[in-house]
This record gives C-alpha cells, structure tokens and sequence, in this order.
C-alpha cells in the first residue's frame, strides 16, 4: 500500500501543480498587462514591478490552490478509471477507501497552506502592495516634476511648474488640470506655489497649494463653478486601475482577523451594521477548508464508469467550483439580510458539501449507481464532445 499511496500522490501532486500553474498565469494576466503599463508608460523600474506582482500573488492562490487541489484529484481518479486501474486495484483486494490517504494527506498540506495564506500573507500582501504604490508615487512627485514641462504620471491630472526652486520640495507658479471620471468633472487651476507633502501612514501623497484661482465645470458643461482659496490640497494618486484593484484603503478580505475585530468594535460604537466583518472572519477559516471538501469530493466523481479521459474531470471539476461558490454567495446574502448567522452561512457551503461527497463516496465503494452523476456525465460527454468537434473545425 505504501507504494500505491506514493503513486497516487505523485499523480494528484503533478496534476494540481499544472493546475496552479495554469490558473496562476489565467489570474495574473490582466494584473501583467497593467503592470506592463506601469513599465512603459510611466517608467516604473523593473523591480518594483517585480514587487506588484509578488505582493499580488497571495489573494490569487487562496483561490486557485483549493480549485487546483479539486482539478488535481478529479483527473488523477478519471485517469485512473479510463485506464481500468481502479477495476485492477478492486481485483487485487484493494477497496476504494484504502485509495484515501494520499488524498487526505495532501487536501491537508493544502487545507494548511491556503489558511496561511489567508490568516498571514493576504494581508501582507496588501500592505507590501500599498508600499510600494506610495513609495513609486513618491518618488515621481520628489524627481518627475521637471521645470516647465508637462507632466501625466499621476492617474487624471496633467501637472505644469514653472520653477522649483528647491529642486521638487517648494514648486513655483503652478498649472493644474483634472478630471474625475466618476463624477465626469474637469478642473483647471493655477496656484502661485505649492509643496509636495508625504503621509507614510495614511499612505498618501498630496499637492499643498498656495494662492489658487481656477475653474470647475461638471460633466458636458451643465455647471460652472469659479475657484479662489488661499489654500487647496490636491491628491496625487498613482497606479491607475491598481489603485482600484489593491486601493489604498484595504477592503474587509484583505484585512487581517485583528483588523476586522478592530473595525468591527467601531461599527458597534456607531451602532452599524457589522454582518459582512463577521462573515468576513468566518470566511478566513471556511474558504481553506474548502481544500478538504474539494478532495473529498474528487474522489467518488473520478471514479465513475465514463471513458471521456481527462477532459471530463476538468468539465466536472468546474461545475463543483461553480456549485461550491454560487452556495458561498447565496448563503452571504441571507447573512446580510439577517436571515441567516454569520458563522452558519460561512460554513453551510462546506456542510453541504461534505455531506454530498461522503454519501458519493460511500455509495462509489460500494459500487451502487448514482443516477445524477450517470446524467451529469452525459452532459459532460456532451459538451466535451462538442469542443472536440469545435476544435477540429477550427
């Protein structure tokens, strides 16, 4: 049994690092193109880039690691029944539950990796990534602010100075024009001087202007609005649609446990509403858990008499992905509209879960038919069919 446990686990191990491979480089590519601009356009260095990228890297694999464990597991037991491996195991003695352990193990590894993830590295993650965004903005405001040049590294402002004479501290005679694409306003103004002042806790970099007159108008000029103040801040923010993805405001998934219980003691004092806080807790336990759900439900529809090869435990392995978070989201929004505890609609999606996959895993070691799988397999076959035929007249 040892060394069938060692090929099982070579076979799931192999099988789930291709899928995080794969689904890595799937979530990565829309944060890469904006990083790339980041590179090109705004002359961003190849190691803060590096950086994003690294500091990006733990709220993606809470998600791919559970799904990659599910895909991992799924094939190796689809491979293994087209092959009439799991036929040749039974005749040599070997139940499907003495199959188990290697699965179990590894769901475990998993289940403990993602929690880490969750617990310490995404908010890691998120406070490394706003560094860096305030340390690149920073930086443009002290040395991209050249003398009589027009400047666009900052996200909707266009930035001209005619003297600085303390070379990036004290700028003089300023010109500035913004446009807010939320609310669609534009703003001109000119300032007779100003300074670039840092906030390294609040992670801010503003424009402290002195001496402002301009003008503002709303969206396709239905109002006007004269500005003139002795004084004026205007923000200066960098990174564009990253901002919006990692914002410098942390949202509640992002926060670490000790966070949340902090902004939770507030909403208490101000008598708010702190449901989604509570799931949020929850949720840092439960999602990892998920791995453990995953494994075990790969097991039993693996193992089902279908010749469909590989293909078919990637089809099936979505529709349970697809299932697991659509329960996630029904069950949260009966927690938001009180209907629901916290804690239970967290965890219902796992419960439910597990229940379904011990009753398949009896029932398949048992070799007793399961009518929705027979009928969901033949979807399978269906629509595994049409790609190939799709794919062939391509």
């Amino acid at each position: 049994m040892k060394i069938t446990h060692l090929y099982l686990l070579r076979e799931i191990l192999t099988y789930f690092l291709i899928a995080v491979l794969l689904f890595t480089f799937v979530f990565m590519m829309g944060k890469t193109l904006m990083l790339t601009e980041l590179l090109i356009n705004k002359g961003v260095s190849l190691f803060d880039i590096g950086k994003l990228l690294i500091y990006f890297l733990p709220s993606s694999f809470i998600f791919i690691f559970p799904i990659a464990l599910l895909l991992g597991v799924l094939i190796t037991f689809v491979r293994l029944s087209s092959d009439n491996e799991i036929v040749a195991f039974k005749a040599s003695g070997v139940s499907l539950y003495q199959l188990t352990p290697p699965v179990f193990f590894l769901s475990v590894m998993v289940y403990l990796l993602t929690t880490f993830l969750v617990i310490y590295a995404l908010p890691w993650g998120n406070q490394g990534f706003k560094y860096v965004l305030y340390d690149i903005a920073k930086t443009k405001a002290y040395t991209a602010l050249k003398e009589r040049a027009f400047n666009d590294s900052f996200d909707g402002i266009v930035i001209y100075v005619d003297k600085t004479p303390l070379r990036g501290k004290k700028l003089e005679r300023i010109f500035i024009h913004s446009e807010d694409k939320g609310e669609g306003e534009t703003k001109t103004i000119l300032a007779k001087e100003g300074y670039v002042i840092t906030n390294p806790n609040s992670h801010e970099v503003v424009f402290h202007l002195i001496g402002v007159t301009g003008d503002q108008m709303s969206k396709e000029g239905k109002s006007y609005a004269r500005i003139e103040s002795d004084t004026l801040v205007q923000k200066l923010a960098f990174g564009g649609n990253l901002s919006a993805i990692r914002g410098f405001r942390a949202r509640d998934w992002e926060m670490s446990i000790g966070e949340l219980r902090t902004k939770i003691k507030i909403l208490k004092l101000l008598h708010q509403d702190y449901t989604q806080q509570l799931l949020e807790i929850y949720r840092k336990f439960s999602i990892p858990f998920a791995c453990i759900v995953f494994g075990l439900m790969g097991i039993p529809l693996g193992v089902q008499p279908r010749r469909s090869g590989k293909s078919y435990g990637f089809i099936l392995g979505i529709f349970v992905i697809m299932g697991y978070y659509v329960l996630l989201t029904s069950a949260e929004t009966l927690a938001c509209n009180g209907i629901l505890p916290p804690l239970i609609a967290s965890w219902t999606p796992n419960l439910i879960l597990i229940g379904i996959g011990i009753y398949l895993l009896v029932k398949t070691a048992n070799e007793s038919p399961i009518k929705i799988l027979q009928w969901l397999g033949e979807i399978v076959e269906s629509i595994t069919l049409k790609i190939k035929k799709l794919s062939k007249t391509i």
